[in-house]
């Protein structure tokens, strides 16, 4: 998910894509459509084959694995600009991994793909694991960037621990992307006394079944809790030296309980608009894209959850409204903002559909060619507005290509 609204500059994938042949309407139809808002706009209701030596946008591979792993998110790096951060898993069949029977333990273990020169003419990669991913970052389903050298992950599962453990425990992890911290080991501070814990800065364990994560600011970061239908927005405070243990300070508000639905192994980003205070929702459950307000809301008491940090609060009056109402999308999922569009990748049907950020007007949509259930997360590149997207299918890692410009 790509983390805020910005001005990208003319070269938008609304922009690169108008000239393409075909339309549709939002139903899939045959036709045309209205201009964006102001009628200034492209033409919406588009359809465009991505893969077309005549000229058509097209895909460009920045990365296939050389086993087959999940591909979920995508983020990139505000501190190196043309660094771009995938977040993987392992296909996972339901082994157990209890206490006794720790089969399917290893399959838990998420990594990330760090892609360097995403939008150049050959992009290198690495892929690193944290020596405990079994727990801090186990079945990732999504990736932002916050301040400085520092993003946060957050996963699909219900615990961090052996499976057969009573306790709900999986929430969000705080990670630096300095190659000298991330995925090493490090030894425990002088005057720090702890057991020293892989790379992580921080985690908060209140978020089982984590479907999407966005930053807000500073070590703020709002979660889409998938066990409970819930927004929950953490506030790591400061972080702890690497593979340390005291998350005393971290504050958890809870907002729209029960509002959204999970779909199992479909990932329902978010993405805030730091301008105007949305978070936008890729609610896949219900097949639709909300807006929250995140500057609304009243605090009411305190909500239970198994970890040892303060600040546990309910929220309760928090606003939000249909962006995308039921029945224009089949599964949404990634979504991105950028340049006065909201992108959005559905699931189901492997289509991108561009919407009006103002109005919530659907203004093209992307058909990928590609089987169902393959896109998952999605990303507009900070250096030249194109899209970026995951393949959920075979974890390749694709750049859209206009008009047949030179790879």
């Amino acid at each position: 998910m790509f983390r805020f609204a910005t001005r990208l500059g003319p070269l938008t994938l609304v922009s690169l894509l108008s000239a393409a042949c075909g339309s549709d309407d939002q139903n899939g139809n045959p036709g045309g459509g209205q201009a964006g808002s102001g009628g200034s706009g492209p033409t919406a209701g588009w359809q465009l084959d991505a893969i077309d030596a005549s000229g058509a946008p097209r895909f460009v591979e920045l990365w296939e694995p050389p086993v087959a792993k999940v591909a979920t998110d995508l983020d990139f790096n505000p501190v190196r600009p043309g660094e771009l951060w995938v977040t993987m898993r392992e296909f996972y069949d339901g082994t157990p991994c209890t206490s006794t029977v720790k089969q399917g333990c290893t399959a838990l273990e998420g990594t990330v793909l760090i892609v360097n020169d995403a939008a150049g003419p050959a992009p290198t990669s690495v892929v690193k694991k944290d020596s405990n991913a079994w727990h801090f970052m186990r079945r990732p389903t999504s990736i932002a960037f916050g301040p400085g050298d520092t993003f946060a992950t957050c996963g699909e599962a219900r615990t961090g621990n052996f499976e057969d453990s009573p306790v709900d425990f999986m929430g969000p992890t705080w990670w630096s992307s300095s190659e000298a911290i991330f995925a090493k080991d490090h030894p425990v501070p002088p005057g720090e006394s702890f057991t020293p814990n892989g790379s992580h800065l921080d985690m908060l364990h209140g978020t089982p079944h984590c479907m999407g994560i966005a930053h807000e600011r500073d070590g703020v970061y709002w979660c889409f809790n998938g066990q409970i239908g819930a927004l929950d927005r953490y506030d790591f405070k400061a972080p702890h030296p690497p593979g340390g243990s005291d998350h005393t300070d971290g504050e958890l508000n809870r907002h729209l309980e029960g509002q959204f639905a999970r779909v199992e192994n479909v990932m329902s980003h978010v993405a805030l608009d730091a301008q105007t205070g949305f978070l936008y929702v890729a609610d896949t459950g219900h097949k639709r894209v909300a807006v929250v307000d995140i500057n609304s809301g009243t605090v009411t008491g305190s909500v239970l959850v198994q970890d040892d940090f303060g600040v546990k609060n309910r929220v309760e009056g928090t606003q939000s409204w249909d962006f995308v109402p039921t029945g224009t999308l089949d599964a949404p999922s990634g979504i991105a903002l950028g340049d006065g569009v909201v992108f959005v990748s559905d699931n189901a049907t492997s289509r991108i559909v561009a919407f009006d950020i103002t109005n919530g007007r659907e203004l093209r949509r992307l058909h990928t060619g590609l089987p169902p259930g393959t896109l998952g997360g999605i990303a507009l590149g900070p250096q030249d507005g194109k899209l970026y997207f995951v393949d959920m299918l075979s974890a390749r890692v694709r750049r859209i290509e206009p008009n047949g410009q030179p790879q």
